[in-house]
C-alpha cells in the first residue's frame, strides 16, 4: 500500500475495487495495514465495500474472497494517527515489511507478481529503513546484482543506464561493463517479460548532439559506441548513440526499447507522453515488480482525488509479465 501518508493506500483500494468489478483472472491482495485500508475505504473514498482480512501464514487459495477487498495485515502499530501529506518516519519499518512480504510471497510462488504503491525516500531513510527507494531494496531482498529500472507504456519503453544519482556523477557511472549489462538485461526482458523476439534497441548519447564525434564529450566515442558495436557484431539490433533532442521528436517510434543514460533524459519525454498510464518495472529480478510512475503526491493525499489508472496499469502489466515468463519457462 506504500506510504500511509501519501496516495498509495487510496489508489491501492481503488485499483482493487476495479479488478473486483470487471471480469478478469487478476485477484489483487493489498499488503499493508488492515486498519488503514479500512479507514481509507470508509472515510476517504466513502464506500462500504466489504474487506477480507487474510492471515500472513494462511493459504490464499482458501482465504481469498472474490467479492471483497483482500488485505494481508502486516502492521506493527496503530494507524489512527496518520496525518496525510506529512512525512511520518515511524511507519518506515512497516512500509519496508509490506514490500519484503510481497517479495517473499513471490519467491514462494504464492503470488505471481506485485505492484508497489509510492513511498517517500526521506521518510524511509529517517525511519531507519535499509534503503530509501524500491529498486535498491528489491535488488537487496532478491540478492540480484544486475537489475535495471524500465518504464513502460503503449507509446514508449525506456530503460535507465543510471538510476537515482546526482547528474554530476552520471558520466563516471557509465562504463562499458555497466552499459553492457543494462543492454543485456533489457534484451532479456524484452524477450522473456514482454514477448518481443529480436527487439530493436536504441541507445541514446550522453552529451548534446551525441558528443559530435568527441568534440563536446568523449563518452559516446570511448564507451557507448564500442558497446553498441559489440552487440551488433553478435547479431543484435542495437543502434546509436542518438542525440536525444531529435530522437524524441520522431525516431523513438521505430524502436521497441530506448536505453537512456540518466533519469531525466528518459523520464521527461516518457511522462509527457504517458504520465497517467505509464508503469515502472524493475527488470532483471527473480520476481515480477511494477509500480506507478508518480510519487506519493502529498499535496492531494486524503482528498479522494488521486487517479488510480497508473496503479491499475501496473497491476495489469505485472500479470502480463508473469504470464510471459511462465510461457518462456514452458518452452
Amino acid at each position: 500500500m506504500g506510504d500511509p501518508a501519501g496516495i498509495g493506500p487510496e489508489i491501492a483500494v481503488k485499483a482493487a475495487e476495479y479488478f473486483i468489478k470487471i471480469n478478469t483472472p487478476i485477484k489483487p491482495v493489498i499488503f499493508g495495514s488492515f486498519e488503514h485500508i479500512d479507514y481509507v475505504l470508509k472515510s476517504i473514498i466513502k464506500k462500504d465495500a466489504p474487506i477480507n482480512l487474510i492471515r500472513q501464514d494462511s493459504s490464499l487459495e482458501y482465504s481469498y474472497k472474490n467479492t471483497h477487498i483482500n488485505v494481508i495485515d502486516l502492521s506493527s502499530k496503530s494507524y489512527q494517527s496518520v496525518k496525510y501529506g506529512e512525512i511520518n518516519p515511524e511507519y518506515a519499518k512497516d512500509v519496508e515489511s509490506f514490500i519484503s512480504a510481497a517479495v517473499d510471497f513471490s519467491l514462494d510462488g504464492r503470488i505471481s507478481g506485485f505492484a508497489t504503491a509510492p513511498i517517500n525516500k526521506e521518510m524511509m531513510i529517517k525511519g531507519g529503513a535499509k534503503f530509501g527507494g524500491h529498486t535498491e531494496l528489491l535488488g537487496y531482498l532478491t540478492s540480484s546484482k544486475d537489475y535495471a529500472m524500465l518504464f513502460y507504456s503503449k507509446t514508449m519503453i525506456t530503460v535507465l543506464a543510471t538510476i537515482h544519482i546526482p547528474l554530476v556523477a552520471v558520466s563516471k557511472s557509465i562504463t562499458e561493463e555497466s552499459l553492457r549489462n543494462t543492454i543485456k538485461i533489457s534484451i532479456s526482458s524484452m524477450i522473456n517479460d514482454f514477448g518481443i523476439s529480436g527487439p530493436k534497441i536504441a541507445v541514446l548519447g550522453l552529451n548534446p548532439h551525441a558528443g559530435e564525434n568527441g568534440e563536446i564529450g568523449a563518452e559516446e566515442k570511448d564507451i557507448i559506441s564500442p558497446v553498441i558495436t559489440e552487440f551488433k557484431n553478435n547479431g543484435f539490433f542495437v543502434s546509436g548513440p542518438f542525440s536525444s533532442d531529435s530522437f524524441f521528436a520522431k525516431i523513438y517510434k521505430n524502436y521497441d526499447l530506448i536505453v537512456s543514460m540518466y533519469h531525466d533524459q528518459a523520464l521527461i519525454p516518457f511522462k509527457l507522453l504517458s504520465f497517467n498510464d505509464g508503469v515502472n518495472v524493475t527488470i532483471g529480478l527473480k520476481v515480477v515488480r511494477t509500480s506507478p510512475v508518480h510519487g506519493t503526491a502529498y499535496d492531494i493525499a486524503g482528498e479522494n482525488t488521486a487517479d488510480s489508472n497508473s496503479m491499475k496499469e501496473s497491476i495489469k502489466l505485472a500479470y502480463e509479465i508473469s504470464k510471459n515468463r511462465l510461457k518462456w519457462k514452458e518452452k
